[in-house]
């Protein structure tokens, strides 16, 4: 199975993040002429750092500048695993701490340190700066992390730091695809004779070239004409792997940063937030109540303003406050859901003043009181409703004690609320729209199928279950299936789905071809020539062969008379009934029925191994009798 993992370089302006980048990777992800003109990155650089078959390792080069702070959270959004980047002949600086800060606040949970540009200062400088860099990663997630000590320029330490990486990021748990498909826009360009290209890193599920998705929050459909990852044409893209897509339906000057594209009605759009903020430790103003803020979610950023229900500020000095429940108001729509991470930035003066997660996408205008910090705290945890909800959607489908595990509930808690549930087989369950939307994409799946193989009776069972399979379990797929053949959605073939309507039928634009070389083929009776070459003649393409081949024993026109030979059903059974009436019922030798027949011992054989198949007679000995 394919591993998506994305790496984000981190830290201050001009430590070397995009030499660095280039030395790891061979590109130089400063593109832009103004980037080029002011040797600074404006813009996330994007280079693929392993590409293999079954493991794609993408970086991120973010911007140092403080006042590229937007396109630095556009561009960790999502990020895997960092990077922090410190220049020897610097130490840590400001935006050092502010990005390491962001990191932490975003919930990224590993990385490590890189000490670039180490040719530039004596050997015993570098303990100092290591000592510098262990005392501002202190209580953070880098606590404890591996320091590097690397030269871009030189490529000293660049392979080890390299294989660190790989090993590092090969460990992370692989990025679940359990959610519907949702990637936050990042970038938004045109290419002459393409049109509309955006990029992003693909958050939760996956997408396929041909699909239809919607640009949230402006409610768009667009249609997903290519996939492109790294420059390497792609079918489907799934979560962690980044993506350039190119839409069809929509200009570019309809699309920014910040929208979303989604495949369902999981993800909706929101102005309002209940969440978890952390604020940071060092803050240089009081956050005041109804504070002008920026937030930051995914790659979006929009203006809003902090409401608090316990208190009127948060002081600059001294506070203690690690955790703070309130909510955010927003001026402009986002796309988020349950546990996604922010950042706050204060409008003005600019400072991060913190951020957190979360707890409720779809909030409500609440009362200034303990009762709402109350309910916000029921919320974080989740009533046993919402909580199984939220597992459900995540997970797809669990058995009863799972649920009951996994969300520490009581036996008598989930008994009360399982006639809300789908049992999809003995005390497994699920939620109805998870089964709606499995059998939305299986019908999605076997109508695609329909269109590229029109000949074809229909689509595996098997190929239905292992595509799916990649996002939903087994079962469930089997319980939608189950239920959508009584619902008269498909109807099965053997192993074979097709949807209850479908009939096969010759490809668009091939009828009167087909058409002919069957006539061809049905005018040589019993003396038949390989049936591919008939199609050749008729100049069929060759990609059709093998599909009308078997159209035509699928739909009874055909028995297989040997290696590449069919003989028309009603040639078979004309030749059989004359040769039945012939013999009076009675055994018959080759001879005979050769006298009957007429045909050549090449044809003749065949076609009575054809009857022996059928059941019509039975070899005995030299002769073959007539069966009742």
């Amino acid at each position: 199975m394919q591993k998506f993992y994305t790496v984000g370089m981190a830290g201050h302006i001009d430590h070397g993040k995009t030499t660095l980048t280039k030395a790891l990777t061979g590109v130089d992800t400063d593109r832009l002429k103004e980037e080029k003109l002011r040797n600074i990155s404006i813009e996330p650089g994007f280079a693929p750092l392993v590409q293999t078959d079954d493991l794609q390792i993408s970086i991120i080069d973010v911007p140092g500048h403080e006042r590229f702070i937007r396109q630095m959270i556009a561009g960790v959004a999502g990020i895997d695993y960092v990077v922090l980047v410190v220049a020897a002949d610097e130490g840590v600086m400001p935006q050092t701490k502010e990005h390491l800060a962001i990191l932490s606040l975003l919930g990224i949970e590993r990385g490590c340190v890189a000490v670039t540009k180490v040719d530039k200062v004596e050997e015993g400088l570098l303990s100092l700066v290591e000592e510098d860099i262990k005392d501002t990663v202190e209580g953070t997630f880098l606590e404890n992390a591996p320091i590097h000590l690397v030269d871009g320029v030189s490529k000293r330490g660049v392979e080890t730091l390299k294989t660190a990486l790989i090993e590092a990021v090969t460990n992370i748990e692989k990025r679940s695809t359990n959610h519907p498909f949702r990637l936050p826009i990042d970038q938004v360009f045109t290419i002459k004779g393409h049109g509309v290209i955006v990029r992003g890193t693909v958050f939760d599920g996956q997408v396929r070239t041909g699909e239809t998705v919607t640009v949230l929050p402006i409610e768009k459909e667009v249609r997903v004409r290519q996939i492109q990852s790294h420059h390497e044409q792609k079918e489907v893209v799934y979560a962690g792997q980044r993506a350039a897509l190119n839409l069809g339906g929509i200009s570019h000057q309809a699309l920014k940063r910040g929208h979303v594209l989604v495949k369902d009605d999981f993800y909706t759009t929101t102005t309002r937030i209940d969440v978890v903020f952390y604020p940071l430790d060092e803050i240089t103003y009081d956050v005041k109540q109804r504070q002008p803020i920026k937030c930051y979610a995914g790659t979006a950023e929009v203006t809003g303003r902090i409401i608090f229900f316990d208190r009127n500020e948060i002081k600059s000095a001294n506070h203690v406050e690690t955790e703070i429940l309130m909510q955010v108001e927003l001026d402009e729509q986002i796309v988020v859901t349950r546990g996604d991470r922010f950042i706050l930035r204060r409008a003005t003066p600019v400072e991060t003043i913190g951020g957190g997660w979360i707890i409720d996408p779809h909030a409500e205008k609440h009362r200034f009181g303990q009762a709402t910090i109350d309910r916000l705290k029921q919320v974080k945890e989740g009533t046993a409703e919402e909580r199984i909800k939220i597992l459900l959607k995540k997970t797809y489908a669990q058995t009863k004690e799972e649920i009951i595990r996994s969300l520490a509930l009581s036996e008598s808690a989930f008994d009360e609320l399982k006639s809300e549930l789908t049992e999809i087989e003995k005390d497994t369950f699920t939620l109805a729209s998870n089964v709606e939307r499995v059998t939305d994409e299986m019908k999605q799946l076997v109508a695609m199928y329909h269109e590229a193989h029109p000949l074809r009776q229909g689509i595996n069972k098997a190929e239905i279950i292992s595509d799916l399979q990649t996002t939903y379990p087994k079962h469930l797929i089997e319980f939608s299936l189950k239920r959508a053949l009584e619902n008269g959605i498909f109807q099965q073939m053997d192993d074979l789905i097709a949807l209850h309507s479908f009939k096969p039928h010759f490809p668009k634009g091939w009828e009167k071809r087909m058409e002919e070389s069957i006539a061809t083929w049905e005018k040589q009776g019993a003396e038949v020539e390989n049936l591919f070459d008939v199609f050749s003649r008729h100049e069929i393409a060759e990609t059709f062969h093998m599909d009308l081949y078997h159209f035509l024993l699928h739909t009874n026109l055909a028995y297989e008379f040997d290696e590449g030979r069919l003989i028309s059903r009603n040639v078979a059974l004309h030749l059989k009934d004359k040769l039945l009436k012939a013999t009076k019922g009675e055994p018959f030798t080759i001879q005979k029925a050769r006298e009957v027949t007429g045909l050549s011992r090449k044809n003749l054989i065949p076609l009575l191994e054809l009857f022996d198949r059928l059941g019509f007679t039975e070899r005995k000995a030299n002769e073959r009798i007539w069966r009742r």
